[in-house]
């Protein structure tokens, strides 16, 4: 059986992009499947950050810089105060994952802020990310205008907040175990490893 992770994440988290890359590493190694949990860090109607700064527990340039030169991977991070807020963003992913894209769509977004440095609260901009995914363009357009997704996403940010009781991410979820902030390859790794001997002791 596979091993499942729950991955509760927002797109403006640089360490939430961070770390897609040793969960991508465990789910092609270990056949994981990884649930994508949405998650704001600034929901509306609070007023939009001015600073990545205001909700990392460490300065950016001594913890983001480094880990990204660690893992080999490029991140720009945004000159374009305020942060912007994401519901629309993750909105789009209910979309995506309802077609079968949500780890490309996830990735994609990502890619956007994070390397492209784009407005991802912008329709317009979530649109093409849904084009090169081959979405429907139109009607990706159509649903984050009319907010067809609105519901779905509030109902899995109660989940989060309430149910999983989720208040920083990235937060991972692997059995009954919760990892949160940045977690290593290795990190995900024992879990896994811990889950699964606590099955087998059951058996």
């Amino acid at each position: 059986m596979k091993a499942h992770i729950e991955f509760y994440f927002d797109f403006v988290c640089p360490l939430c992009f961070l770390a897609t890359k040793p969960l991508r590493e465990v789910m092609k190694e270990q056949k994981a499947e990884i649930e994508w949990k949405p998650f704001e860090l600034c929901p509306e109607p609070a007023e939009q950050l001015e600073q990545i700064e205001d909700f990392l527990e460490t300065p950016r340039n001594q913890s983001i810089a480094p880990l990204a030169q660690q893992l080999h991977v490029e991140i720009n991070m945004p000159d374009m105060p305020p942060v912007p807020h994401t519901h629309l963003a993750h909105e789009g992913f209910h979309f995506a994952k309802k077609h079968g894209q949500e780890i490309a769509y996830v990735d994609a977004v990502f890619k956007a802020y994070w390397e492209d440095e784009k407005d991802i609260s912008q329709i317009e901009v979530l649109a093409e990310i849904a084009d090169s995914l081959h979405l429907d363009k139109e009607i990706f357009t159509h649903i984050l205008k009319d907010r067809t997704f609105e519901q779905v996403h509030k109902d899995s940010l109660t989940h989060a907040y309430e149910d999983a009781h989720v208040t920083k991410v990235p937060t991972l979820k692997i059995g009954s175990r919760v990892l949160q902030g940045f977690a290593s390859k290795e990190t995900i790794e024992k879990a896994l490893l811990h889950e699964h001997s606590a099955k087998d002791r059951e058996k």
